[in-house]
């Protein structure tokens, strides 16, 4: 375990490296959670993934529908084919829902398939979010997917 007080500068370290589109320095910090770190360290750095995807959909010029759910390039039929892009695109879903039931759920069936599943999932959530910063800081006139 490596507890809140060592967990929140590597989340910190985690997202400046995704928002800053290092993926080979979020990769080491992630891996150094996972290697260290147990379940509940791991979702404590998704639900912080999931809130810097939050602030980044707030960011975007084009304002993501809440009211029916449907948030700019969180398409969970067009991730189904992937389960780890579609635990992504539901986990970051739930969270911006504040269904906080939903996102302990989601967490617990990655974790309880292991690795590489595990480690998959999370690094597809990472994916979603820095996405999410690329378009929110380099905005276009279309809808496109990124």
């Amino acid at each position: 375990m490596i507890g809140p007080t060592a967990l929140v500068p590597l989340v910190d370290d985690l997202l400046h490296h995704l928002a800053a589109g290092d993926v080979d320095q979020a990769a080491h910090v992630l891996d150094q959670v996972a290697e260290h770190g147990d379940a509940a360290d791991m979702y404590g750095l998704c639900v912080a993934v999931a809130e810097s995807g939050r602030d980044a959909l707030l960011a975007l010029s084009t304002a993501p529908d809440t009211l029916r759910g449907h948030f700019l390039g969180l398409d969970a039929e067009a991730a189904r084919p992937d389960p780890h892009r579609l635990f992504a695109a539901r986990f970051l879903t739930a969270y911006i829902c504040d269904d906080r039931e939903m996102t302990t759920a989601l967490y617990s069936a990655a974790h309880t398939a292991g690795d590489p599943a595990r480690t998959e999932s999370v690094c597809a959530l990472l994916a979603q979010v820095s996405g999410l910063h690329r378009r929110a800081a380099f905005p276009t006139t279309s809808l496109e997917r990124t």
